[in-house]
């Protein structure tokens, strides 16, 4: 293994891992400190935004605006804006303010599943062998989770149920139809106005400000760390890692992520876990290693 493979796969698994205690961080200030999605994802995403972009003016200068001068890739970059990263973001915290930051990010691993039932109809082709494996068993630890097994009744809130599933279709359109833009611009330009664009827009709609929170030192210090660490360093960390290693190996290794959030939870905020639970966390997990390695044997053949 080469030395720069180490660096990669470090990287990536810094970053997955401040992804999975960013949610657990997020839960506290939901817990303690009476803050809610309506605060918290306006002022997350227009700093991380700025900032973000910020650093790019100072590596690539003016050319960072060049995706907002051409009228298809703007129209391309305020859908992804809306939908893609304040869907992802939004919907995402909903689920953790409603169960844990644990159970929303296993949801949201529900995700990929969706994206490869889509490349199947938009392919128009049946899903091969490994995939149904995979989507059956995704589709097991959802039920798991959500019910224990009891069809009567749900073990987890309806609403975290909603926005857990609701997260995992954003990242269908994340991952999707931002496709040509990144080719084009590059993620962290991509990322960068996204993050500006829906946290613009969805900060005239929850107007943050009205909302009564629990603002004193320690808030500010986990939502500074929310913020740098949890969304700037852990995305910039990260694709470092797939530049190195590439997209495959990295999302394998991102999957740390729902591991540092189950972590984290049980350790700092005292969140309980049963057997059938850890089932359905695996369940949904496994598939992750099921379509990355069958899929790379499929493309060797």
């Amino acid at each position: 293994m080469k030395k720069d493979d180490n660096v990669g796969m470090l990287s990536t698994f810094i970053g997955g891992t401040l992804w999975g205690i960013n949610g657990v961080m997020g839960s506290f200030l939901f817990l303690y400190k009476n803050i809610t999605t309506n605060w918290l994802i306006p002022y997350r995403l227009v700093l991380a935004g700025l900032l973000l972009l910020g650093y790019l003016y100072y590596k690539k200068s003016s050319k960072i605006f060049d995706i907002l001068k051409n009228p298809k890739d703007l129209l391309q970059i305020l859908l992804f804006g809306f939908i893609g990263m304040l869907g992802t973001q939004y919907t995402y915290f909903s689920a953790i303010q409603y169960s844990n930051a644990a159970i929303a990010t296993v949801l949201t691993y529900f995700g990929p599943t969706l994206v490869l039932i889509f490349m199947c109809l938009k392919e128009r082709r049946k899903p091969l062998k490994y995939e149904i494996i995979a989507i059956l068993l995704s589709s097991f630890g959802v039920f798991l989770l959500a019910t224990h097994g009891d069809v009567t009744s749900l073990q987890i809130s309806f609403k975290a149920l909603v926005w857990g599933m609701l997260s995992a279709l954003s990242v269908v359109f994340y991952t999707v139809q931002p496709e040509k833009l990144l080719e084009k611009y590059g993620p962290p330009i991509v990322v960068a106005w996204g993050m500006i664009i829906g946290g613009i827009f969805i900060t005239f709609v929850t107007k943050p400000w009205n909302i009564d929170v629990i603002f004193d030192f320690t808030a500010f210090f986990v939502f500074l760390l929310i913020v740098f660490f949890g969304t700037i360093v852990a995305f910039i960390l990260y694709l470092t890692g797939v530049n190195i290693i590439g997209p495959t190996k990295a999302s394998i290794i991102a999957c740390i992520e729902p591991v540092a959030a189950t972590i984290c939870a049980i350790l700092f905020l005292g969140v309980s876990f049963g057997l059938l639970d850890l089932i359905g966390f695996v369940c949904i997990i496994s598939t992750i290693f099921i379509v990355a390695y069958f899929d790379k044997k499929v493309k060797k053949k």
